[in-house]
């Protein structure tokens, strides 16, 4: 027998090779150089199928890679891209061959920034970053990629891998979530601004209201304090309109026609909207009420004009109209009214949306709008508040021609109901209220409103001062008014307080805002407060809520 072990080109075992001669006598030199070349040869044959099986194997693993893969060589030319590159990109095989990668450039990134990636391949070290590249259809896409040099034997550099990761959906995720903690720390913003400003408006309307009372049959004085009161009340309005977009809200439904907030929105979208671009309403005379949140349709009106606005740089016609329709538009979108709809109709003669975008647009933080020229947030607020109404919004749109949006709201079906006039008289009531408020301005209303009222008024410029109050004095107090905001001790800590020294209490919360929003209040109506009025009150609503909570059944 004769063996001959068999070695790799880089000296590695790879087998053995073994030899029996039939013939007497023993192998001759000749017989071992033969046996020595054959030997060589299997060495040959068996590493070439193994190198083989070996690029098989990594060719399986680049090709099912969900990751962009592409070789280019020395020059940066493209000799090999990956399935997943075609399924990325859209460009095929045959369409990248034999070029560069500058097909997919987007425009984003400037030359120093391909510059300094190449000086660092070029010194033979891997370059990582991330590029905004474009696909054949025109789309950008962001990638996380690596991008390095292969040697040949002789160490020079013969090639390059590019890896890319699509992380689109990441970076809108993140971008999501920016514009989230940004939405999040303007509504803190607006929630303060709110509180403070309606301090402000509860004053002016409340001693207003008060100054009207004195000057009755002086007609000039009386028309001043009108203009007052209702200055107060649109400040009160834009207040609300600032709060809308920035939190969710219960709805403060009133039953109305909706042409009247339609006309009432128009003074803000003439000033909100260009001279070259027309405003028409075409509003039906005979329109059935809807029970909404006046509040909140002015702003998704307000919304769908900015839009069309903006669909229109170089003018055109914004129109608004109403119209009752049957109840067979909601069953065939699923939604039932038994006596039908009031339609809304904004429409706009502007570039219109693509059917790429349709499905899209009611998607927050989705935008088509320029960085800095929109939040993403206006039709995604459209779609919340028209659904939070019981309605349902329809889109029609073609392209260079125009967009319609159409909102359906249910026609209210109860009775409306007339506000009966209520005399100083229907509001006085008795007890003594303790008003716990860090507003020097805010007690002294309450006292001025109160008193002529019939009630004794006991005041706290803070929780301290009226836990305090209301230890001593807890067998006289009958309710006690709690402003939820205040430093130190907020109005949540407070009552809480009070129900360890008397779970009887009767408390009536009163904010301007709340920066937990309704859940808070709601939270705190079911622990046991009794009611809540939102600042600026008037005298009457506040009477009226003492009474409710003191003489629950009585005429008010």
């Amino acid at each position: 027998f004769l063996g001959y072990p068999i070695f790799s080109r880089e000296g590695k075992a790879l087998g053995a090779l073994y030899f029996a001669n039939k013939h007497d006598g023993d192998f001759t030199e000749d017989d071992e150089g033969v046996l020595m070349a054959v030997a060589s040869d299997a060495a040959v044959a068996i590493q070439k199928v193994q190198e083989t099986e070996e690029l098989e194997r990594f060719k399986s693993i680049i090709e099912s890679a969900f990751d962009v893969i592409m070789i280019m060589d020395k020059e940066g030319d493209i000799i090999y891209v990956n399935p997943a590159f075609e399924k990325v990109t859209g460009y095929n095989y045959q369409e990248v061959l034999g070029g560069n990668d500058n097909l997919l450039k987007s425009g984003m990134h400037d030359d120093g920034f391909y510059r300094d990636m190449w000086d660092v391949i070029l010194s033979g070290k891997p370059w990582k970053g991330e590029f905004v590249n474009r696909k054949k259809n025109g789309e950008l896409y962001n990638t996380s990629a690596i991008v390095f040099p292969l040697f040949s034997d002789n160490g020079e550099i013969s090639n390059f891998v590019s890896i890319h990761r699509d992380i689109s959906e990441e970076k809108k995720l993140y971008e999501q979530l920016l514009r989230a903690q940004k939405m999040e720390a303007i509504g803190t913003l607006a929630g303060g601004i709110a509180h403070d400003f309606n301090n402000i408006l509860t004053a002016i309307m409340g001693y207003a209201e008060l100054l009207g009372e004195k000057i009755q049959g002086n007609q000039d004085l009386l028309k001043a304090v009108n203009i007052i009161m209702n200055s107060a009340r649109k400040g009160t309005s834009f207040t609300g309109k600032i709060l809308s977009v920035t939190r969710r809200e219960k709805l403060e439904l009133k039953v109305l026609n909706l042409n009247t907030v339609i006309e009432e929105t128009l003074e803000m979208l003439q000033r909100s909207i260009s001279k070259d671009i027309r405003i028409r309403l075409n509003l039906q005379g005979d329109l059935p009420v809807v029970k909404v949140d006046p509040v909140q349709i002015e702003q998704v009106i307000m919304n769908l004009a900015i839009n069309a606005r903006d669909a229109m740089p170089e003018g055109g016609t914004l129109m608004i109209e109403t119209a009752r329709v049957g109840k067979e538009n909601g069953a065939a979108n699923g939604f039932d009214s038994d006596s039908g709809f009031v339609r809304l109709t904004v429409s706009d003669t502007g570039r219109g949306i693509s059917k790429e975008m349709q499905s899209k647009i009611f998607d927050p933080f989705f935008t088509t709008k320029e960085q800095g020229r929109g939040t993403g947030l206006g039709l995604y607020i459209v779609h919340s508040v028209v659904s939070n109404h019981g309605g349902y919004i329809n889109l029609y749109t073609e392209p260079e021609k125009g967009t319609r949006f159409n909102i359906y709201l249910p026609v209210f079906e109860g009775k409306v109901e007339e506000e009966i006039p209520l005399s100083n008289e229907d509001l006085r009531g008795s007890g003594t209220v303790l008003v716990i408020d860090d507003e020097d301005v805010i007690r002294e209303l309450a006292m001025d409103l109160l008193e002529p009222l019939g009630y004794k008024v006991l005041t706290a410029c803070d929780g301290n001062e009226g836990i305090g109050i209301f230890r001593k004095k807890k067998e006289e107090v009958s309710v006690v008014i709690l402003d939820m905001i205040m430093p130190g001790m907020n109005g949540s800590e407070v009552f809480q307080r009070l129900m360890n020294i008397d779970p009887e209490v009767k408390v009536l919360l009163c904010s301007g805002y709340s920066h937990e929003g309704m859940a808070g209040i709601r939270e705190l109506l079911n622990s046991g407060v009794r009611g809540f009025i939102q600042k600026p009150f008037t005298k009457k609503t506040m009477a009226k809520a003492l009474k409710d909570i003191l003489h629950p059944g009585s005429r008010v």
